[in-house]
């Protein structure tokens, strides 16, 4: 996934705000025509908002109202992920989920839920006694006494999933800037037409605008002179557990929904490791994502209000994310009438990482229908849906890891021990776009084990300076002013 760097040809027929799994998944769709497609990311790594601070989860699709956007997508998105995970190569576990009732009360809301499951056509919806649940969870707890179990439930590597959208459509045709944040709209001369949008990298012209921009979709929409709708930025707090602690549980399990929320969940990741959160707290700051104290003790809490003891000595690290969330709850997708050529796809906020292929599919429709006029789709010749992950070294037979160290002897160079992460995978993940630390961490996962990089993380900083042709005081975390280095060990030794 190389960046396209800013050239003086800078017209495009579609421009899309934003690389997250919303307009990862719209340019894929896109990438079917022969338009000229460029995405615009503000982050140096993909995915970096909402997309990359998640629960992984692929919803079944029974806790959205029938008559709603998020139930009109997000059944069709879970079938879709089911076919795409093989198309593009990134993890994925059918492991089915649970939404826990303890008491009376909550289970009637299980009987909502159950309704709700089937007027949107979810299949397998059933609502199960707490002693099955257990027969099957056996760390389940005890007080939980009945849940609504949907077997079409999955959870993803959500790295590698939005990377994977964003690296087809790369392979497709379109081209992506990162590090180029919109500041600004532009217009036809009588503002009817969109003509494209300023950044801090330069103009950009497009023909159609889809605003994909997630927490900050409002923002861009108002720029467009649209105020329908608002987000509210809502931060959730997450803790992960060493993979020695992943089988705890095999499904996902949802605490029952308040009016805050789906709840504190608990869940085995499609990496092995325990995941519990989120919080669900709305904030102005729509960059916040700094961790709490009382934030990890509700997690934590609420956690183990459906799986007791879980040993919190085995936490190995916890992080926040912050989700567009639409004042009226609901999905906001829409081409505007005027300026035409100003679609908005957004309060993209659970299950929004479910719903988005499908909601892709939707808006290139929508395009093609209403603003048909103004670009033309034709049938990309050159289309490939397929896509293939480098190699997961830590997960293939001893054969196949000494072929691969045969015909390279950095697949033989482990940097990460936790992960069994090799320099030949590093040394890929930089190949396909990774600048930073965080950007390989997100690739091929050096830095997510027990020791969270205090073993690879000084390697990779070598190898990023060897491959991209720089210093090592001049790699960064996670972009901008987050160096790894502060300068030469004997001259901070002489200060």
């Amino acid at each position: 996934m190389r960046r396209s760097a800013v050239s003086d040809d800078r017209d495009y027929d579609v421009i899309v705000i934003g690389a997250g799994i919303s307009g990862g998944t719209i340019a894929r769709e896109l990438s079917r025509y022969t338009l000229r497609t460029a995405v615009l990311e503000r982050a140096w790594d993909i995915p970096y908002g909402a997309s990359r601070a998640n629960s992984s989860m692929i919803h079944g699709g029974f806790d959205d109202k029938p008559g709603t956007e998020k139930a009109r997508f997000c059944p069709e998105g879970n079938r879709m992920y089911r076919t795409l995970h093989e198309e593009l190569d990134f993890k994925y576990r059918n492991c089915g989920s649970y939404v826990c009732a303890i008491g009376p009360e909550e289970e009637r809301h299980l009987e909502l839920l159950l309704g709700y499951g089937k007027a949107n056509g979810v299949s397998g919806v059933e609502i199960v006694s707490g002693d099955r649940l257990r027969s099957r969870e056996p760390n389940a707890s005890l007080e939980i006494t009945a849940a609504l179990w949907s077997p079409t439930a999955a959870i993803v590597n959500n790295f590698e999933a939005s990377l994977a959208f964003i690296d087809n459509a790369r392979a497709n045709g379109v081209d992506l800037f990162m590090e180029t944040e919109v500041t600004g709209l532009l217009f036809s001369e009588d503002g009817s037409r969109m003509r494209g949008v300023s950044t801090k990298r330069g103009d950009f012209n497009g023909k159609v605008v889809v605003n994909a921009a997630g927490v900050n979709s409002d923002l861009i929409s108002r720029m467009a002179g649209d105020d329908s709708f608002t987000i509210l930025p809502t931060k959730g707090e997450y803790f992960i557990f060493d993979k020695s602690v992943g089988h705890m549980v095999d499904s996902f399990f949802f605490s029952c929904p308040s009016e805050k929320g789906k709840g504190v969940t608990v869940a085995r990741t499609a990496d092995e490791n325990l995941l519990i959160g989120p919080t669900s707290v709305v904030q102005d700051d729509r960059e916040n994502r700094n961790t709490t104290q009382p934030g990890l003790e509700e997690v934590f809490d609420g956690a183990s209000r459906l799986v007791p003891n879980i040993p919190r000595n085995m936490a190995i690290t916890n992080f926040a994310g912050v989700r567009a969330n639409s004042k009226n709850g609901d999905f906001h997708i829409k081409a505007l009438d005027r300026p035409r050529g100003f679609v908005n796809v957004a309060g993209i906020k659970s299950p929004g990482f479910t719903s988005a292929p499908a909601i892709a599919v939707h808006v290139v429709d929508m395009i093609k229908e209403s603003l048909g006029d103004l670009v033309k789709f034709e049938p990309n010749p050159k289309f490939t849906p397929e896509r293939r992950h480098m190699p997961r070294f830590s997960e293939l037979p001893m054969e196949e890891r000494e072929r691969l160290a045969k015909t390279d002897p950095r697949w033989g160079q482990i940097v990460c021990r936790c992960e069994s992460v090799t320099e030949a995978q590093v040394v890929e993940a930089i190949r396909r776009g990774a600048r930073t630390v965080s950007g390989v961490k997100l690739w091929v996962r050096p830095g997510t084990g027990r020791c969270q990089g205090g073993f690879c993380a000084p390697r990779v900083v070598e190898i990023l300076a060897r491959e991209l042709g720089v210093s090592p005081l001049e790699i960064t975390r996670h972009g901008e002013d987050s160096y790894m280095l502060t300068g030469e060990t004997k001259e901070r030794e002489r200060l």
